[in-house]
């Protein structure tokens, strides 16, 4: 397995739904494989976090947390 940390493909990030956009653009395009499943973290502001998945998994709850523990590790490598 590859581990690859996804840059966002805008130079400014601070426009959330923009940057999420073309990251949809990207992955429909293909540049990121077949893109099975993707992890997110949405930080709501006020103490509050939201995490989800999407994609194709038996087992949404597992998956998600090894993506998020094999991104945490690709980070400490970083």
């Amino acid at each position: 397995m590859t581990l690859k940390v996804v840059n966002f493909p805008v130079s400014n990030i601070s426009d959330v739904p923009n940057a999420l956009r073309l990251l949809a653009d990207n992955i429909e395009a293909g540049e990121y494989g077949d893109a099975h499943n993707l992890g997110w973290v949405i930080d709501k502001g006020h103490g509050e976090i939201a995490i989800g998945l999407l994609g194709q998994c038996s087992e949404p709850g597992t998956n998600l947390y090894f993506l998020f523990g094999l991104g945490m590790r690709k980070i400490e490598d970083i």
